[in-house]
């Protein structure tokens, strides 16, 4: 029986990410390792924790059913104020509150094994490790240096994670990498960690091809039989997904004979509109969807091709791309996307594009029906939420300790 920490920081607990790629997660772990005390430790703005205690209410009842305790414990954060969560003086601020919480909870709770998602919370449990026996699970979710700071621009914070990210690989017991590529990137530096690849998970019973809905949904929106759907889903914030690197893939594709539109299910619709608006996109080129993570599956049926562009180099492989896999939906990307480049060069499940080439897209048309059988295939037997389950309950069981209360 082990008595596990999963630590958070500041992360929005009723976000369709949290619920999916936390409590999802999990919960499908308890029930291999049901014994096993979980203490969902998440630290949370403390003008947040009244006003989401409904939100979460249903979360939290599911959770427990499964010997998982949510743990809020306020605190302090630092308001934007335009500063990148990034900023050097952001790691001692998150150090000085969340170190000596997490001790309190590592002697009362008798906790063997932090599993620390993201940067921010990881250094306080590394600190802990230096005088006690814990076990500790880096998993970054994305390479935080290069993500949150500007190149060039904000080099004494780069400095300073990149220094901090090199004292997590050399002290943490396991460092989780969601594809080669991100295990390519930390091996850059030095490293005493063991790497341990496990992908974005996905729920297979939720998102999968359905024909039915598909031709209701398409039906409603007078889509053709036969008119082919691009559909991209997620954020579009001008950064990483930047709206304008889909505004000028919609210009190059007018030249496809195949009668073809895009489905853009995202919460930034400002964005989106405004640079549509900019680049000269007519409102009969797309279709644009706001919806909740359980209304997604929907809408994803609509599709034929899930896309994923992006116009600067990044190793991520994002949630989205498990979700279009599970849903049968080949993915078109392009070179920068080194995460999902990697699956789709590994499994066929899609094109990797350079330069556009228009007879290559028809190609990608033409053997839809195969690729779709494969993409779902390949989702069910390395993506489900299941298989991910499976991955942390043996990270955890590596440890080998004899856990006692």
């Amino acid at each position: 029986m082990a008595n596990i920490a999963y630590t958070i920081w500041c992360e929005n607990l009723n976000s369709s990410i949290i619920r999916s790629q936390v409590y999802d997660v999990l919960i499908e772990k308890q029930k291999l390792s049901p014994r096993d005390n979980i203490n969902l430790i998440a630290f949370q703005p403390f003008y947040k924790m009244f006003s989401q205690k409904e939100k979460i209410k249903n979360s939290t009842l599911k959770l427990k059913k499964s010997n998982i305790s949510l743990i809020q414990i306020p605190c302090f954060k630092i308001p934007k104020l335009g500063l990148s969560p990034g900023k050097w003086f952001v790691l001692p601020f998150v150090f000085l509150q969340s170190f000596p919480i997490l001790l309190f909870f590592k002697i009362i709770k008798n906790i063997s094994i932090f599993h620390c998602r993201s940067y921010p919370i990881t250094l306080a449990p590394i600190a802990i490790k230096k005088f006690t026996s814990v076990k500790v699970v880096f998993d970054p979710r994305s390479n935080f240096p290069e993500e949150q700071l500007k190149p060039g621009k904000e080099e004494l914070s780069y400095k300073v994670w990149k220094f901090i990210e090199n004292i997590y690989l050399n002290n943490a017991d396991i460092t989780i990498s969601i594809t080669s590529t991100y295990t390519d990137h930390f091996k850059k530096t030095t490293y005493g960690t063991k790497f341990i690849e496990i992908p974005n998970n996905v729920d297979v019973n939720k998102f999968k091809p359905d024909s039915v809905i598909k031709k209701q949904q398409r039906d409603q929106l007078n889509i053709g039989e036969n008119e082919i759907i691009f559909c991209y889903s997620g954020s579009l914030n001008n950064s990483w997904n930047n709206p304008d690197t889909y505004a000028k893939f919609i210009i190059e594709l007018r030249s496809l004979k195949i009668k073809h539109r895009f489905l853009f299910i995202t919460l930034n619709t400002g964005q989106l509109i405004n640079s549509f608006n900019i680049y000269g996109i007519k409102e009969d080129e797309y279709f644009l969807v706001s919806c909740d993570l359980d209304e997604m599956p929907q809408y994803l049926a609509i599709a034929d091709f899930g896309i994923n562009i992006m116009e600067k180099k990044d190793i991520r492989m994002s949630i989205k791309s498990a979700e279009y896999l599970s849903m049968g939906l080949p993915i078109i990307t392009n070179s920068n996307v080194l995460g999902v480049k990697e699956i789709i060069e590994k499994h066929n499940t899609g094109l990797v594009i350079n330069k556009l080439n228009l007879k290559e897209i028809n190609d990608l048309i033409l053997s839809r029906e195969r690729l779709s059988i494969s993409c779902r295939e390949i989702a069910c037997n390395f993506f489900s939420t299941e298989k991910v389950a499976k991955d942390y309950s043996s990270i955890y069981k590596s440890f080998n300790i004899n856990y006692r209360i």
